[in-house]
């Protein structure tokens, strides 16, 4: 990794601090521009997210993705089936199919200890996409790049954990010094579209990525298969239902926050939200001079109960949202320009 400069440092501790950390009266606490090591972030749930950010980046590791540090997980006998990832992969990204090509890699499975709950980590898939792209948005990363998935789904007295990330092969060691302050930066604007106190569209990718996966029942995961029979019946007699009801929660309060930034910020007064499009209102101009910033999200999310952190990792950048429910976080990757993965505990 590169090491950073002390004012590079303190640059990004600020940019971070005003940018990546919104917390919204839950117990998410910004003290002095970093967390301190070892912190956990309390996601009122049986599976922790782990947390500790450091002056150059954050480990926030979803369970059951923290238990691979632990060398909770075995190597299966079999080999994974090649469309293990897709329904998955599917979600942040409608044209993500591993295993459609020949070329592509079905990854190695490993199952996690029974000890430690029902799981499997599906690591090194590897195939070839474009990334997400908006219709009428170009950008100049749109078009194939040989990526690389990993997949962990599992439960634990009866909750489940969910982590689908991908990243492109190579490309990080190019990325500038400074591209973690402008990572933060792009998914505080994209956060501010999200809850329409922005009419930046340009910044709507992250709307339209999440209207597509904050459903209740995901189209894409009735194609979703398991490497274990006690998976199968788990995803079929309580995972299933358990996701899309933490999801469903999770969308209901985005379009809260939509509803309430145009009743509260309009300078017309109230402005109707007009249509519902999918799972969130369609998206209007907010009339407003100035326009919203930080202050006015934060007191969005005050009023829906609803803590948003946005957190540097190595090489991504993780939007995590914590709500009673669970925790739901997507995962913008600087290579791809695009939100790439997203993990779910409920």
């Amino acid at each position: 990794m590169k090491q950073l400069s002390f004012l590079r440092r303190d640059r990004l501790r600020f940019t971070v601090a005003c940018a990546g950390l919104l917390a919204a009266g839950m117990a998410a606490v910004w003290a002095g521009g970093r967390f301190a090591p070892g912190r956990e972030v309390d996601v009122h749930s049986a599976l922790p997210v782990y947390s500790a950010l450091g002056a150059e980046s954050a480990e926030v590791l979803f369970w059951p993705e923290a238990l691979w540090e632990q060398g909770a997980f075995s190597a299966a006998d079999e080999s994974p089936a090649s469309d293990l990832a897709s329904p998955w992969t599917r979600l942040m990204a409608g044209d993500w199919e591993p295993g459609s090509r020949e070329s592509d890699r079905p990854g190695s499975l490993y199952f996690l200890d029974p000890e430690q709950g029902e799981g499997f980590y599906l690591k090194e898939v590897r195939f070839t996409g474009a990334p997400a792209l908006v219709s009428g948005l170009p950008t100049d990363k749109f078009y194939d790049h040989a990526l690389t998935g990993e997949l962990a789904v599992g439960h634990r007295e009866g909750r489940l954990g969910v982590v689908c990330r991908v990243w492109a092969v190579q490309g990080y060691r190019d990325l500038p010094e400074n591209w973690r302050e402008e990572a933060c930066q792009r998914c505080f604007e994209e956060l501010l579209y999200l809850f329409n106190l922005s009419n930046d569209d340009q910044r709507c990718l992250l709307f339209h990525q999440l209207s597509g996966v904050l459903v209740r029942r995901p189209w894409p995961l009735a194609e979703a298969s398991f490497p274990s029979a006690a998976l199968t019946d788990y995803w079929e007699n309580e995972g299933k239902s358990r996701l899309g009801d933490m999801l469903e929660s999770l969308r209901g309060m985005v379009k809260s926050g939509e509803y309430l930034a145009l009743v509260n910020y309009s300078d017309k007064g109230w402005q109707d939200p007009g249509e519902s499009w999918g799972s969130f209102y369609n998206h209007q101009n907010l009339w407003a001079d100035p326009m919203p910033g930080q202050e006015e999200l934060r007191e969005v999310l005050a009023q829906l109960g609803l803590d948003v952190q946005v957190l540097p990792l190595e090489d991504q950048v993780l939007v995590l949202f914590n709500c009673l429910e669970g925790s739901f976080g997507v995962y913008y990757d600087p290579v791809l320009g695009c939100f790439s993965g997203f993990a779910v505990q409920t």
